[in-house]
């Protein structure tokens, strides 16, 4: 198996030699079935990003052939050397308890530099997540990160300008004020009306009550008129009340007159009180 993987790094470092960075599969643990093909996308990413060719072993492979750790910087400067870059990029894909993907991506440079980063991918497909690996890793290899769905704003189109010279609208001439119009003089008549009828209702209520002061109250049946005519003299004067409340009226508020009609409820009837204002 040694022998196996020995031919195929030293066919990795032939077809490299026109390289200087070279880029090993990520390694993966278990992931959705959905997602089988993403650590070859994710990988195929990295290598677009920095232009580098793809090595046929995982790093962990390559290690094992130089009987090293790739934790550790020696082990890593051996492999550098053993396919002759200057430098090698590799990881490792991991779900968490929540089910997100992180990748951690590892940039090695022999002298030793090595930079380590973790992404948290929100993608959902094999396509998505290479496509957003290559973006957010972008400044661990010094160059900028693209935010997708950035967009230049846009002018608005500009409406083409008319040739002819604009015509000013017409002054506008103000109505003249403190003039009753024949709609309010109407609304005013029928309110004078109702009010009318409001008076004799409380004419009738002031002439009972005087009928009632002077009612005999010695007998049962006096008692029985009297409070027959005390409650034909009270309806009298709500209706008065309720009829005169109701007449009152007021002119629209773009005019500067009003007149208004207001009972005033006294203690044997009710009065009125005429109110009319002019400009």
């Amino acid at each position: 198996m040694r022998a196996l993987l020995a031919i195929l790094l030293v066919a990795t470092t032939s077809a490299h030699a026109g390289r200087s960075i070279t880029v090993f599969p990520l390694s993966a643990g278990k992931l959705p079935a959905a997602l089988a093909k993403a650590p070859q996308k994710m990988t195929d990413a990295l290598a677009k990003l920095v232009d580098a060719e793809v090595a046929n072993v995982p790093i962990e492979d390559a290690a094992g052939l130089l009987d090293c750790d790739p934790e550790a910087t020696a082990c890593l400067d051996a492999v550098s050397k053993s396919v002759k870059a200057k430098r090698i990029v590799f990881g490792s894909i991991a779900t968490d308890e929540d089910g997100a993907v992180k990748v951690t991506v590892t940039r090695f440079d022999p002298g030793p530099d090595r930079q380590q980063r973790t992404f948290t991918l929100v993608s959902t497909t094999a396509d998505g997540m290479a496509e957003e690996l290559g973006r957010v890793a972008a400044p661990l290899f010094g160059k900028p990160k693209v935010d997708v769905g950035e967009r230049q704003p846009v002018e608005d189109p500009k409406e083409p300008e008319d040739p002819k010279e604009p015509v000013d609208d017409p002054p506008k001439v103000d109505k003249p004020h403190g003039s009753i119009t024949p709609a309010t003089w109407g609304i005013l008549g029928g309110g004078g009306v109702v009010a009318g009828l409001g008076v004799v209702f409380l004419v009738q209520a002031s002439s009972i009550a005087n009928d009632v002061r002077a009612a005999k109250h010695d007998t049962p049946d006096d008692f029985a008129k009297l409070t027959a005519l005390e409650d034909k003299g009270s309806t009298r004067q709500k209706l008065g009340i309720a009829l005169t409340a109701i007449s009152e009226r007021k002119a629209p508020a773009s005019e500067a007159s009003a007149m208004r009609i207001t009972p005033v409820p006294l203690e044997d009837g009710a009065a009125l009180v005429f109110t009319m204002g002019l400009p």
